[in-house]
Order: C-alpha cells, then sequence, then structure tokens
C-alpha cells in the first residue's frame, strides 16, 4: 500500500468543482510535484491533505490510516508556507523550535533538535537572529527547518519558493532536493513553475480545471505529454493541426508543409486529424534549403546561455531556441533552413479540434 493514497477525492464550493475524483498514490520517501496554472485545483488539493479543507467526497489514507476526520493538528504533517510565516518577535531559534514547544518536548531535548535542524539547512550560525535580519533564501531556510524538526511522516510544500528571485530561486531548487533527499520525508509540492517541479520531482502530477490530466516522471511528462494541455503547460512547445494522409498499423504519413512525416501514432488517436508537437531546442537553424522546412527569423532574443527565434516558415510560426556557442547566430531577416532529428515530432493524443 501506497504512503499517501488519495481515494475519488473532491471538493465542492456550490456549482464551482475545485477538484474532481482524485486518486491519487505516493510511496515513502518520494518527492511529488501538483503542477498546475492557478485555479487549477493543486492548492485546494494540498489543503485538503492538510486537513485546512473539508473534503466534499472521498477520503485522505496515509500511512494506513484514514486522516480524511483528523484535526490538522492531529495530522502531524509539516507545511512550508508560501509567506514562510514566521514569527517576527521570535528568533531564528525560537521559530524553530515552536512546533517541538507545542507538542511539549522537554527543552532538554529540544535544543538539540534545533541545533540538528538548523545545522541541516546550514543556519546554526544564525541561531539567535530574527527574521528581519535574515534574506529571503536565510527564511525559507528557517520555515524548512521548522517544519523538519517535529520529524513530519509528510512534508506539504505550498509554493515554496515563489518568493525569490530568479538566480536565489534555483540555488534553493538544489538546496531543497538535498535536503529532502537526506532526510527522506515524503514530499508534496504545490507549484506552478514548470521548471521548478521537473528539476525537483521524482514525479509530476499535472492538473488542470480541477482534474488530474496526467502523472508521469518529469523527463517523461515534457517529452511524452498526454495531450495539447500538458504539451504547452510543461514547457514550450510548437502545435500544428494536421491530417494523416496514410496510416499502417501505428506508423501514419502526415505532411508539415511541403515535407512528408513518417510518424508514430499513440493508440488513443481516433480519426486523421491531429495535432504535431515540436520542441523549440528539438529544432535547429541551418543553411536555407539544408533543412526539412525554409523559413525567416522575424525575431532574435538573447537569453544568457540560449537564444530564442521566432521564424515565420510555410507550416507557420516557429519558437526555435539555440544554445549559446559564442556567436551572434542567424540575424533578424536572415533566410534560413530549419531541420530536426528524427522522432523530433510528437503526435499528441488528442484531436486536433478538441
Amino acid at each position: 500500500m501506497s504512503f499517501l493514497h488519495l481515494e475519488s477525492l473532491t471538493k465542492r464550493y456550490g456549482n464551482n468543482v475545485a477538484v474532481q475524483d482524485m486518486t491519487l498514490d505516493i510511496a515513502q520517501g518520494e518527492f511529488v510535484s501538483l503542477l498546475g496554472p492557478s485555479g487549477c485545483g493543486k492548492t485546494t488539493t494540498l489543503q485538503m491533505i492538510a486537513g485546512f479543507v473539508e473534503p466534499s467526497r472521498g477520503r485522505i489514507w496515509m500511512n494506513g490510516d484514514d486522516i480524511t476526520s483528523c484535526k490538522p493538528n492531529q495530522r502531524g504533517i509539516g507545511i512550508v508556507f508560501q509567506s514562510y510565516a514566521l514569527f517576527p518577535h521570535m528568533t531564528v531559534a525560537e521559530n524553530v523550535r515552536f512546533g517541538l514547544e507545542m507538542r511539549k518536548v522537554p527543552i532538554s531535548e529540544s535544543r538539540q533538535q534545533v541545533w540538528e535542524a538548523l545545522e541541516l539547512v546550514r543556519l546554526e550560525h544564525l541561531e539567535d537572529r530574527y527574521p528581519r535580519e535574515l534574506s529571503g533564501g536565510q527564511r525559507q531556510r528557517v520555515a524548512l527547518a521548522r517544519a523538519l524538526v517535529i520529524r513530519p511522516p509528510l512534508l506539504l510544500l505550498d509554493e515554496p519558493l515563489s518568493n525569490l528571485d530568479a538566480q536565489l530561486r534555483e540555488n534553493m531548487q538544489i538546496e531543497l532536493r538535498n535536503i529532502q533527499q537526506q532526510v527522506g520525508t515524503t514530499t508534496l509540492m504545490v507549484t506552478h513553475d514548470q521548471s521548478e517541479a521537473l528539476s525537483l520531482s521524482d514525479r509530476v502530477v499535472v492538473m488542470n480545471e480541477g482534474k488530474v490530466v496526467q502523472v508521469d516522471e518529469p523527463f517523461s511528462a515534457y517529452e511524452n505529454p498526454k495531450n495539447k494541455f500538458v504539451s504547452s503547460f510543461v514547457g514550450k512547445t510548437n502545435l500544428f493541426a494536421c491530417h494523416i494522409d496514410q496510416q499502417i498499423g501505428s506508423q501514419a504519413q502526415v505532411k508539415l508543409g511541403d515535407y512528408q512525416l513518417e510518424i508514430s501514432v499513440p493508440i488513443d488517436i481516433q480519426g486523421d486529424q491531429v495535432q504535431l508537437s515540436i520542441r523549440p531546442e528539438k529544432l535547429e537553424l541551418t543553411h536555407q534549403g539544408a533543412g526539412q522546412l525554409n523559413g525567416c527569423v522575424r525575431t532574435r532574443l538573447f537569453l544568457g546561455n540560449h537564444w530564442l527565434y521566432q521564424v515565420d516558415s510555410s507550416i507557420g510560426e516557429l519558437l526555435i531556441t539555440q544554445p549559446n556557442l559564442g556567436v551572434q547566430g542567424a540575424a533578424v531577416g536572415e533566410d534560413v533552413g530549419i531541420r530536426w532529428q528524427e522522432g523530433a515530432v510528437r503526435i499528441l493524443g488528442e484531436q486536433a479540434h478538441d
């Protein structure tokens, strides 16, 4: 049996369904992210697991126990909020000790546990400082230490890195993943940041309009999106509605502009109208006439480690990313060829008209 089991979990607010029939299993020690746009139901799911929101239907099981009706303080779950929710009048050590005091852990025991938690997040030298004296990343680590010091069976993270700037957020992603793997605590994170979910998680649960759309390992979710929504939300993509000219078994002939493409067809595809997906990094700019398609560069953006191109082609507008190899690359207005490797173009498991 899984460590955390959500069984047909549903939450309604009047006629609005925030979460619909969510069933999910999370293994002991696994790091899972709920990923989706605002209003998709991910935070409501987290709040139901924490006990802050009562489900309209369904059950929540943790380590074999039904905790659906348990109060939040009876669940023993560690939570890190988006705002960190630190007590401004308490020092770092006092903030971390708070959960232990609520559990009436003797000061002689809690002192060592607080030290170990601060050492885990590398803040033991700041134990006497107040939150106002800390950076955003340090406050985030205090909140994490406070959640972990009670040694929770389950750690819930509610957009924990969203208040940090881009560079600090990347650094904290590494810190957070290292800490989670070191401690081995089962972790469920809510985020709308695709790169955050992909980099931190063992599995990603993609949600939309209250429903689970796809549950997969990060690499599989990105490389093999189930449908148009997942393809567009989990990273950037180029989408095209196409017609299957001929199909033999699982292989089909599809015309992409002037190029005839042979491609594998998912088993759930019905009919001959399909949606093709091509990731921007799977496309490569080359000399005009040397690729499968020709185009003209409309826009070029320099993003540091890579270039982002907007190219007009015979099949429409294409987004193309190219690594920064220390050269300027194609210029705006330049005629170019566009090529890709076998397997770069995917048919999505969704009708073109859906």
